[in-house]
């Protein structure tokens, strides 16, 4: 069983069940979304712990340095009043490199590798609107809400989510509400939640264009955060692979761009009880880039 070094002293990692994490995430996710360091955030969260009284073996420490383990810390030293500290042996980024196994599998979920992926990935997102770079910022439930509802409000029969999610946004910037306005914040990360990287939207033709073909990382990140297990991560993978290979097929393979067009305004953010939408592959063209 790995184990690290805390304090001079070999500390033996043990397995615990997931349902123990939620402290510990409760504690991670404020810091995540304030744009602080992961690895500073997790060492000040079992700073915190063992000045609360916790032990090296309950079970948010343990989740702790499996998190730090996971990121190539080995050894650290943390003050006795929990603040403050350094990291003293950390692997480097080639030795971390060996490790190709699959971040998502039920045995990496188990020792927290999953998770550390998973916050790494949501605490470093970017996301190209009208070709601006802009963070993804982690929001509150009651932040994210609306932007879900809207969603769901807009969405026509069978039409895929992130065309629909993509609409929603496009309806936003069509209202020429402020850029840094939270409720496009909130849309925004809804669509990278679904592997988008990047769009561009042209009011005055209703036309949105998908900027790179879609990450699954950023999606299988999202999927196991949502509670989605080794298959949620999986379906989620199948699902961009399936994207990417329709986007790069009608563009002639070298595209990585996709064109959403309607034929008004209206198109990008009006609902609409027809039964009868196109495809995805109709929906979703590819372009080549200049």
């Amino acid at each position: 069983m790995p184990s690290m070094i805390l304090n001079g002293q070999q500390i033996e990692l043990t397995i615990q069940t997931q349902e123990t994490l939620g402290s510990v995430l409760n504690a991670l996710l404020p810091l995540i979304a304030a744009k602080e360091p992961l690895v500073p955030s997790i060492g000040g969260v079992l700073g915190q712990g063992l000045a609360s009284g916790q032990t090296m073996t309950d079970a948010p420490i343990q989740w702790c340095l499996w998190l730090l383990h996971e990121m190539g810390v080995r050894a650290l030293t943390i003050p006795q009043g929990g603040t403050g500290g350094s990291i003293d042996k950390v692997l480097s980024a080639e030795e971390r490199a060996r490790d190709i196994s699959d971040p998502y599998s039920q045995g990496n979920i188990a020792t927290g590798r999953a998770l550390a992926m998973a916050l790494a990935n949501i605490s470093s997102r970017i996301f190209v609107l009208n070709g601006e770079q802009r963070d993804v910022k982690l929001m509150t439930r009651d932040k994210m809400e609306p932007a879900m509802q809207a969603v769901v409000d807009m969405r026509r029969l069978n039409e895929p989510i992130h065309i629909t999610t993509t609409r929603a946004l496009a309806s936003l910037i069509s209202s020429n509400v402020a850029k840094d306005d939270e409720r496009i914040d909130a849309v925004v990360s809804l669509i990278s939640d679904l592997g988008v990287v990047g769009i561009s939207i042209d009011v005055a033709t209703s036309t949105i264009i998908f900027d790179g073909l879609f990450s699954e990382a950023n999606a299988a990140a999202s999927a196991y955060l949502q509670g989605g297990g080794v298959n949620g991560v999986l379906r989620m993978r199948q699902r961009i692979r399936e994207l990417n290979s329709q986007m790069q097929s009608s563009g002639g393979g070298a595209a990585g761009q996709g064109r959403q067009e309607g034929r008004n305004a209206g198109a990008m953010g009006a609902n609409s009880g027809d039964s009868a939408r196109q495809s995805i592959k109709n929906l979703v063209k590819a372009r080549r880039r200049k």
